[in-house]
C-alpha cells in the first residue's frame, strides 16, 4: 500500500511537479543547438564586424577619393589661371617690345635730325673742302678751321670733354691713355698724339700718345 502510494507520488511529481522526459530531451536538445551555435553567431557577428569596418575604410576612401579630386580641380583651376596670367604677360611684354622698338626708332630718327642740323655746315661744306684741297693742295688749313666749329659745339652740348690737348706733356696714364709703344711706363713723360674724350667720366676713347712728337725722331730720354 505504501509502495503504491510512494509510487504514484513520485509519478504524479514526475509528471506534474517536475519537467516530463520529453521536455528535458527537448531542452537539452535545445541548450546543445543553442552552445554550438554560439560559435556561429560569434562568427556571424565577426563578419558583420569585419564589413563595417570594411564598409567605414570604403567610406574613408570615397571622402579621399573626393576630397583628391576637389584638390585637383582647384590645381587645374589654378594652372589655368597661372597659364591665363603667362599668356597675359607675353602678350603685354610683346607689346611693351613694339612700343620700345617704335620709340627706339622715333627717337634714333630725331637724334640723326638734331645732330644733322648741328652738323649741317660742316656737312653741307665737307665735299667741297675736300675738292678744294684736292685742287689747291697749298691751301692754309687754318682757313678751313672755321668749318669745324659746329662739331665743337656739338660735342660741347653733348657734354663730352676731351682728354688732353694736342702735343701736350703729359704722366702717362693707363686709365686714359693709349701708348704708341708697348714699354712705356706708368709715370712717364710723353706726348699726346691725339686727344681722347670721355662723357661723364666714361671714357668714350683714350688719348693716343707716344714718346716722341709728330715729325720728329728725338726719344724723350735721349
Amino acid at each position: 500500500m505504501n509502495h503504491y502510494l510512494s509510487s504514484g507520488i513520485w509519478l504524479d511529481n514526475w509528471g506534474m511537479g517536475m519537467f516530463s522526459l520529453g521536455s528535458l530531451i527537448a531542452i537539452a536538445v535545445g541548450i546543445s543547438s543553442l552552445i554550438l551555435t554560439i560559435p556561429v553567431i560569434n562568427v556571424a557577428l565577426l563578419r558583420t564586424q569585419k564589413k563595417r569596418s570594411q564598409i567605414q575604410h570604403l567610406q574613408l576612401l570615397e571622402e579621399k577619393v573626393k576630397q583628391y579630386s576637389q584638390d585637383c580641380l582647384e590645381l587645374e583651376q589654378k594652372l589655368q589661371q597661372v597659364i591665363s596670367e603667362k599668356e597675359t604677360l607675353r602678350q603685354d611684354g610683346l607689346r611693351l617690345y613694339s612700343e620700345l622698338k617704335e620709340q627706339r626708332v622715333e627717337l634714333t630718327d630725331e637724334f640723326r635730325i638734331s645732330a644733322f642740323e648741328k652738323l649741317q655746315t660742316l656737312l653741307t661744306n665737307y665735299p667741297s673742302i675736300h675738292k678744294m684741297v684736292g685742287y689747291k693742295p697749298e691751301l692754309p688749313a687754318k682757313n678751313l678751321l672755321s668749318m669745324f666749329a659746329p662739331l665743337d659745339n656739338l660735342l660741347a652740348e653733348w657734354g663730352c670733354e676731351t682728354i688732353g690737348k694736342p702735343w701736350e706733356e703729359t704722366a702717362y696714364n693707363p686709365q686714359i691713355h693709349q701708348p704708341d709703344a708697348a714699354d712705356i711706363k706708368e709715370g712717364e713723360l710723353v706726348y699726346i698724339r691725339f686727344v681722347g674724350y670721355q662723357y661723364r667720366g666714361k671714357i668714350l676713347c683714350p688719348a693716343k700718345v707716344s714718346r716722341t712728337l709728330p715729325n720728329t725722331t728725338q726719344s724723350r730720354g735721349n
